[in-house]
């Protein structure tokens, strides 16, 4: 994936500064190297929504838009999200889905190295590396301007991230060092994204931005040999360590949202043209 980055990077600046000439962007398509900075506000569906709620992701792409209006895209993204199912905030009895009562009280509290509870703070974390290929509509303010969708390819995983108050002598270590990572539910796999939204390219080079619609699908696995999590037997009625994860198991992860990008291009501000009697 880093050298897919690297080569559509070299390969767009260097076709950005053979082909831009004389033409002017107001007027004529031209190609260009863009970076990107974006924003996603999203919503999980499918599997993903059981264990998290709404999720925020920060990225960046290089973009190479080709004279013709094509776009080829490659960018990474780091997911988090304030809500997972189990949040001290929220339902005390998902918490305790989240760790199992083996370790949590029925209120969800945990007892630290000390003996005193300790409260805990749960996080989802996450990340997604692509690469897309779309195509822009021109419509307005110029020939580089427009409707635009994209389809993706990548990879996608995700987590929870569990944090708890530091005090001295009172570290739950149930849920610390190498422990954590038998509750953190790590799960990543083949991701696919669309996307529909409008770009501009102004010819100032500052009013330079994009908003879109999107969906990204990740067929996932469990990234993890152990489940510490226990669960109740519903023959028995004892409470019973789940131990290994199944590796045929699999997960549909899916997030919708609205994304926002600020693009930084490579071309060349265009000069006034001035008319003299």
């Amino acid at each position: 994936m880093r050298n897919l980055f690297i080569s559509l990077i070299l390969l767009g600046l260097s076709l950005n500064l053979f082909a831009q000439e004389a033409k002017d962007i107001k007027k004529d398509p031209i190609p260009v190297a863009m970076f990107q900075v974006t924003y996603a506000a999203q919503f999980p569906a499918l599997d993903t929504r059981k264990l998290y709620g709404f999720t925020n992701t920060i990225g960046g792409s290089f973009i190479f838009k080709t004279e013709n209006n094509w776009l080829l895209t490659a960018n990474g993204n780091y997911i988090f999200g304030p809500k997972v199912k189990g949040d001290p905030d929220g339902n005390m009895l998902d918490r305790v889905f989240i760790f199992g009562e083996g370790i949590t009280t029925t209120d969800g509290e945990i007892t630290g190295g000390s003996g005193n509870f300790t409260s805990l703070a749960l996080y989802q974390r996450g990340m997604h590396f692509q690469a897309e290929i779309g195509k822009l509509f021109p419509f307005k303010p110029n020939p580089n301007s427009g409707f635009f969708v994209q389809l993706g390819a990548g990879y996608l995983r995700n987590r929870i991230r569990v944090d708890y108050q530091t005090e001295m002598y009172n570290t739950p270590y149930q849920v610390s060092g190498d422990y954590q990572y038998g509750y953190d539910r790590m799960r990543g796999g083949f991701a696919c994204h669309g996307e529909a939204g409008y770009l501009i390219l102004s010819d100032s080079r500052i009013f330079n931005f994009s908003v879109s619609l999107e969906v990204t699908y990740a067929r996932t696995r469990d990234l993890r040999d152990y489940d510490f999590r226990v669960f109740t037997n519903p023959e028995t009625g004892v409470m019973e360590p789940v131990g290994h994860t199944d590796p045929n198991k699999r997960y549909n992860d899916f997030y919708y949202g609205i994304r926002l990008s600020w693009n930084i291009p490579t071309y060349q501000r265009q000069p006034e043209t001035f008319y003299y009697d």
